[in-house]
């Protein structure tokens, strides 16, 4: 079942939500593939991308959460770099796999569930930093 992005997802940061709408974007792509039955040729694509792509949303976003002093920065830290250890130890497996078929189905139900929970868990913390930093700015203006 693909993945589903709407609003209430956003962290009001347009970077980080850009970001986030094309993981969404990619791993719905690979469960498209799985479907048509091509998880096995865009399964490393797909790694591929989010090998790269991933280290810069992870940058970006951590840089975001200090500088609005997310009270979830660190969790945040910790949760990324959980999941780049495991992205490693998938892209093992797929190696050692010659079918490839069950771990692209455990790579795209660790993904989609990890990017869903995460966003939602920990990267909406962002969205409140944003918004109190906003009221504040806006508090000092008008005073």
């Amino acid at each position: 079942m693909p993945i589903t992005w709407n609003d209430s997802l956003l962290t009001g940061v347009p970077t980080v939500d850009a970001q986030h709408k094309d993981l969404f974007r990619q791993v719905n792509a690979f469960h498209e593939a799985m479907k048509q039955g091509k998880a096995k040729e865009e399964l490393g694509k797909l790694l591929d991308f989010l090998g790269r792509y991933t280290q810069q949303h992870f940058v970006d976003e951590e840089r975001f959460m200090d500088q609005y002093q997310c009270s979830a920065a660190t969790a945040n830290k910790a949760a990324h770099q959980a999941l780049l250890k495991r992205f490693g130890e998938l892209r093992q497996r797929l190696e050692q796999d010659k079918t490839g078929v069950q771990v692209a189905m455990e790579i795209y139900r660790e993904l989609s569930d990890w990017l869903v929970k995460h966003v939602q868990g920990i990267d909406l913390q962002l969205r409140d930093a944003v918004q109190a930093r906003h009221s504040a700015a806006v508090g000092a203006t008008t005073s």
